[in-house]
């Protein structure tokens, strides 16, 4: 009878072995369905043991993750053609638009009648807008490229920023009662972009005075581990915003819809903060709206003169 209790122990150890292989290839398979999931593998699922019944499985998953993979190279070339179709459809409008732009100004307007000079005005501003529309559709095209360039030389943050200010002080001074330009006399040297940095800077100068109203401020914030540049300004009472669309390409809150902006700038400024290894967040207080352009230690420093 010793034998029969031999017997079923060992059939007892042999099952226990199999269930503790079958569970180990269950989770080492269910570890590898879960990377190709998550995205952090695009590599046919491993055949673990010899189950039909998960050798089965396998081949049925590892054809689904093919199909995924070629979709998703299907996806990028679709997508980095139609980014560079935009670019090339936007210089190639750029250049008759200068032009149209070149020959507007040129006209001989001495004599023209006042109706005349008033529709010659009219095609001259959306003839701009066009072309300022084309021109931040091209931006955006390369913006989104991987092999956008960034050309950084020493530039002083607050000279730049009193430039802008300037070059749209008009504009300013239009939309607002009271402006206020808070910034140090401090000499900060900063390695980044001029030209990226300058588009910043306009862009969110041109919301604040094409959706702003009565309060336009601008400070600077020095901390420990950072330079933050405040841009704020209150907006109408009945102007309805979603401040976390804000940097959303085309999203334009209520009333701004009917006025003659693409929505693009605040998209164009985020992206071009993150190129600059920038950060640019906003929030709303009440009527308050809030940017906040932080540039952190190690891509800004203090030179004293």
């Amino acid at each position: 009878m010793i034998w029969i209790l031999y017997i079923s122990i060992g059939i007892n150890l042999l099952l226990i072995l199999a269930w503790i292989f079958y569970y180990r290839e269950l989770k080492d398979m269910i570890l590898q369905v879960k990377a190709i999931k998550q995205g952090n593998s695009r590599t046919p699922l491993k055949r673990v043991g010899v189950s039909k019944r998960h050798l089965q499985l396998v081949e049925e998953v590892n054809e689904l993750v093919d199909s995924f993979n070629q979709t998703s190279k299907e996806n990028k070339r679709m997508a980095k053609q139609s980014k560079e179709m935009i670019a090339s459809i936007s210089h190639d409008f750029r250049t008759p638009l200068t032009s149209m732009i070149g020959y507007i100004q040129m006209m001989d307007t001495s004599e023209m009648s006042a109706r005349d000079l008033k529709y010659l005005t009219i095609i001259e501003e959306r003839t701009q807008l066009i072309s300022s529309l084309i021109d931040e559709f091209y931006l955006l095209s390369l913006l989104d490229a991987d092999d956008y360039k960034v050309q950084e030389e020493a530039v002083n943050p607050i000279t730049l920023i009193q430039e802008q200010v300037a070059q749209y002080y008009e504009e300013l001074t239009a939309a607002f009662d009271d402006i206020n330009i808070d910034l140090t006399e401090e000499r900060i040297v900063l390695q980044t972009s001029r030209i990226d940095f300058e588009r910043i800077i306009q862009n969110l100068i041109k919301n604040a005075f094409t959706h702003g109203t009565q309060y336009f401020h601008i400070r600077l914030e020095k901390q420990e581990e950072r330079l933050r540049f405040v841009f704020e300004n209150k907006i109408l009472e009945d102007q309805k915003m979603d401040v976390t669309r804000l940097f959303d390409r085309n999203y334009q809150s209520e009333p701004a819809r009917q006025r003659d902006s693409s929505g693009l700038g605040l998209a164009i400024a985020k992206q071009l903060s993150g190129k600059l290894n920038f950060s640019l967040n906003a929030q709303l207080q009440g009527d308050l709206l809030q940017f906040y352009l932080d540039i952190y230690l190690d891509s800004w420093k203090i030179r004293n003169f």
